[in-house]
């Protein structure tokens, strides 16, 4: 319960830098231009701007006067010049936007150290298993006789993405918060700049614990994977269900951060970056095979998410047109970032009308600006091999358990040189 609490604070502590951050670098800006006009015209702060100046003050912990010195410096006399007619004008005008810079910076680095230090960190590895030998709660493992070492600068998130639109129960009835049409596991690694990314088939068979509507554990029982979600609230105990469901399929290795959307968060997300270019890979709908085209709108939900039930392979087949919608969206959101980082605070606002998540806008911005520091590459996304059963009443995909820890192994370990 308390980690159920834990986040539920951090989703408040979200939003609450969610609404500050996207007005902190208007306000400061009339608090810094202000000092210039003091000087140089009777312009004054009004009232409902100041108050503006010291939330922003109180909320990102900015010190007003960070230039103050320590020790007393002696005083120089300052010759006085008559400045020629419009240079007051001119330097007002400099100084507005030198202020909204500096201000922008300052809000800017506040967020990006608060998300630093929020960060879990990656407290374990892989879990004993039959293919290893684990050491120091999986940090050191040694598999077929090499040595491999956890990679610590990896930050874990879990992308949901679920079949209907809004949280929560239908009539507080077990079993209705939806189903987990989408589980990509995405592993950051803040060193290297490196984004990985490994997608779970839905119908991944895997022990998911099951609750009733208030919240009593009852037992488990082996099912779907995209079922897990379903035992939930479809909110916080819904992402923690998947979670777990999850770290028993990767050995252990923990997801602490996750982000779940709903079906109208995609044509939001996907026109509010321009559109994403891509080339059909099926015949299906109104799409062509080889077909070049820019979704927009609906059409990207029908991309991402329609498939022929009908066909065994119809979820697999699906899952090769979300890893290539996703490695697109990523690489055009981080061209953008590069020349306007604002995209990146664009799309949390965005989201946020259609998720829920325990990734507070500092956190996402301190990721965002240290990946495009190391120069974000996106190439590994995989699925999880296995075999898909047609069995009954639903197919069932049984993962090749050995496949599984060597694909953990090469995301989250590197060889340890003897």
């Amino acid at each position: 319960m308390s980690r159920q609490n834990d986040i539920l604070k951090d989703k408040h502590h979200s939003s609450h830098h969610h609404s500050s951050h996207s007005s902190s670098h208007h306000h400061s800006s009339h608090h810094h231009s202000s000092h210039h006009h003091s000087h140089s015209s009777s312009r004054r702060i009004s009232p409902a701007d100041q108050k503006k100046i010291d939330n922003l003050v109180s909320k990102y912990q900015v010190v007003e006067n960070t230039s103050r010195v320590t020790e007393k410096a002696p005083k120089r006399r300052h010759r006085h010049s008559r400045l020629r007619p419009g240079t007051k004008a001119v330097i007002i005008l400099v100084s507005i936007p030198l202020a909204l810079i500096i201000a922008f910076s300052a809000a800017f680095a506040v967020l990006n150290i608060v998300g630093r230090s929020n960060l879990p960190e990656i407290e374990k590895g892989i879990e004993d298993n039959k293919y290893s030998v684990s050491y120091d709660e999986g940090k050191t493992i040694v598999y077929n006789g090499k040595k491999y070492a956890l990679n610590d600068n990896i930050v874990t998130i879990a992308g949901i993405g679920v079949d209907r639109e809004g949280f929560g129960l239908v009539n507080d009835t077990v079993g209705t918060a939806g189903q987990a049409d989408t589980i990509i596991i995405v592993a950051l690694d803040l060193d290297s700049g490196k984004v990985s990314a490994v997608m779970i088939p839905r119908d991944t068979m895997v022990d998911v614990d099951l609750y009733s509507v208030s919240g009593t554990y009852v037992g488990v029982d082996r099912m779907q994977i995209c079922l897990s979600y379903a035992y939930g609230d479809g909110k916080v105990t819904s992402c923690e269900n998947v979670i777990t469901s999850v770290e028993r399929i990767l050995y252990g290795i923990p997801v602490n951060l996750y982000g779940v959307l709903e079906l109208q968060g995609i044509p939001a997300l996907n026109d509010a970056v321009g559109g994403i270019t891509v080339e059909s890979l099926e015949t299906f709908d109104k799409f062509t095979k080889g077909q070049r085209i820019t979704l927009y709108g609906d059409d990207a939900v029908i991309y991402v998410r329609e498939r022929n039930a009908a066909m065994l392979n119809s979820d697999a087949l699906r899952r090769e047109r979300q890893i290539q919608y996703l490695r697109s969206f990523i690489q055009k959101t981080a061209s953008s970032a590069l020349k306007n980082f604002g995209i990146i605070t664009d799309l949390y606002n965005v989201a946020s009308e259609y998720s829920f998540t325990n990734i507070s806008l500092s956190k996402l911005t301190y990721l965002a600006t240290t990946l495009l520091s190391k120069g974000i590459t996106f190439d590994e996304i995989v699925s999880l091999r296995g075999e898909l059963v047609d069995a009954d009443p639903y197919p069932e995909y049984i993962v090749d358990e050995e496949a599984v820890f060597e694909t953990v192994l090469s995301i989250f370990y590197n060889p340890v040189s003897e």
